[in-house]
């Protein structure tokens, strides 16, 4: 029996529409108003929660070791690496990351299983009185990622959690997770992405994510050179902090495995980091080279705090790692490969570009790209365009935050403008059969530029690989949480 018949149909929806009732998404169309960074709600709510012991003082330690990941890309993806290699080597762990792709449940895992929907509306059920309590306290209600936040660390402490990693959802030194008590902090890259937010520079950018460093905790970095690498390294220093830092600690070498995926050799140059270590990825790109290599040094620091990790089990972890919506691949009928990609930065979507240059050599590529109205197109687009044989401009449908196609349009290069290589389509699905029919046979599908766009085709795109044929358009991510589609457009 699936678990949806097993739960409260109206309990779940009242779980989540409690969670969701938080989030204003038409106000988050607009300006950085909205951003209204309080993580001391977090500690509110931990506090009547019972769960005070994992909050950060500077006199314990942490309850349990709890690893806490910063990055302008490659945090998730790291996070998942460290909890995997963790879950390997025997010790049950807690992965709290944002965004979820399908279902809320995913944001909450335990050696990588989601949150069950059952577990979810009992740790709603326990949170709600909390909630209100909080707000008579501090006269305002606890935001929708302040409650996430608690709910995984309920969870996870329910649960008997023997570790805790924690990807920071956005920026670092007023994020809501940064209340918690670590045991090792990281930060995987450093470049420009919500700007409004945290900064127009990288020294500004790089002194938020920096704010997650707490005294006299190792720190690892995958910042190598630069201003930001600066600012990083005058953090450690103010801090008292042991710093590991990429290209002087620890390096790594990236060679594309012959299908899919990464052959990885590590190498650290600073005790207690691991000497050598050979790594094969699932994962392609060269990014998630970078990115084991700051998950491997993460653990090389717990071991040498007296965490339990067998360097071997580590390495099994990691290799094993798969992150949906992070250049997946789906191959399709008619010799057609599909790749569906969450980048959204400038940084996530040269990284993108850089797989294309190593694996597409020769084949037709289309992509579907769609964004966020808090993102910068202009770059991505002239990244894109610069590879793509056409471009399908669209939208997501689930979240009000998107750029018009129209407007898209708007900010792609004057040459493909003039050649007109691409078209609008208001509907994904619709851009992506068209894509998809514009490169057979033997052509490539890329989908890029949001996870909300992600989430909203990679599941046509895994039926099709499977069934050999198109599903029926499925319902986005939000609509399944209980939120209504937007209403359906023509194409231009």
């Amino acid at each position: 029996m699936i678990e949806s018949q097993l739960i409260d149909p109206p309990a779940y929806q009242q779980a989540l529409s409690f969670l969701y009732g938080r989030i204003n998404y038409e106000r988050m169309a607009g300006g950085s108003a909205r951003y209204r960074f309080r993580p001391q709600g977090t500690d509110q709510l931990l506090g009547q929660l019972g769960l005070g012991a994992y909050l950060f003082s500077r006199t314990t330690r942490p309850k349990v070791p709890i690893i806490h990941i910063a990055g302008t890309k490659g945090k998730g993806s790291t996070a998942a690496m460290v909890a995997a290699a963790l879950s390997q080597a025997g010790l049950k762990t807690g992965l709290y990351t944002s965004p979820h792709l399908h279902r809320l449940e995913e944001r909450f895992q335990i050696d990588g299983q989601p949150c069950s929907s059952l577990d979810l509306v009992s740790l709603v059920a326990q949170i709600e009185p909390v909630t209100e309590l909080v707000t008579q306290q501090a006269g305002r209600s606890p935001s929708f990622f302040e409650l996430t936040t608690a709910i995984a660390l309920l969870h996870f402490d329910t649960n008997l959690c023997d570790a805790m990693v924690l990807e920071v959802g956005l920026g670092g030194r007023l994020d809501s997770t940064n209340v918690c008590a670590t045991s090792v902090t990281a930060i995987t890259s450093i470049g420009l992405d919500h700007q409004h937010v945290l900064g127009e520079t990288l020294s500004k950018i790089a002194m938020e994510k920096a704010g997650i460093y707490k005294r006299g905790i190792p720190m690892i970095s995958g910042v190598a050179a630069g201003k930001a690498a600066d600012v990083i390294e005058a953090r450690a220093v103010e801090e008292s902090s042991k710093l590991f830092r990429i290209g002087r600690d620890f390096s790594f070498r990236h060679d594309p495995d012959p299908d899919w995926g990464s052959q990885i050799e590590y190498q650290g140059m600073t005790p207690p980091l691991t000497k050598r270590a050979k790594l094969a990825l699932s994962l392609d790109g060269c990014h998630q080279g970078q990115n084991a290599s700051v998950a491997l040094s993460i653990v090389d620091v717990l071991r040498d705090q007296g965490v339990d990790v067998d360097p071997e089990s580590a390495i099994a972890g990691i290799s094993s790692v798969q992150c949906p919506g992070r250049l997946e691949r789906f191959e399709l009928p008619h010799q057609v490969t599909a790749i569906v990609d969450s980048a959204h930065n400038i940084d996530s979507m040269q990284a993108l570009c850089r797989c294309l240059d190593d694996r597409c050599g020769g084949r037709k590529i289309a992509v579907v790209f769609g964004t966020s109205r808090d993102k910068y197109a202009e770059p991505m687009l002239a990244q894109l365009e610069r590879r793509a044989d056409h471009l399908m401009l669209t939208r997501f449908v689930g979240n009000p935050r998107f750029t018009p196609p129209a407007e898209l349009a708007g900010l792609m290069p004057t040459s493909a403008r003039q050649t007109a290589k691409w078209d609008i389509y208001q509907q994904p699905i619709q851009a992506c059969e068209a894509a998809l029919e514009w490169v057979s046979p033997g052509g490539i599908v890329v989908v890029c530029g949001s996870f909300f766009l992600a989430a909203e085709t990679r599941e046509w795109f895994a039926a099709k690989a499977r069934e050999g044929e198109a599903p029926a358009e499925p319902r986005s991510a939000t609509a399944r949480e209980g939120e209504a589609p937007a209403e359906p457009h023509s194409r231009r």
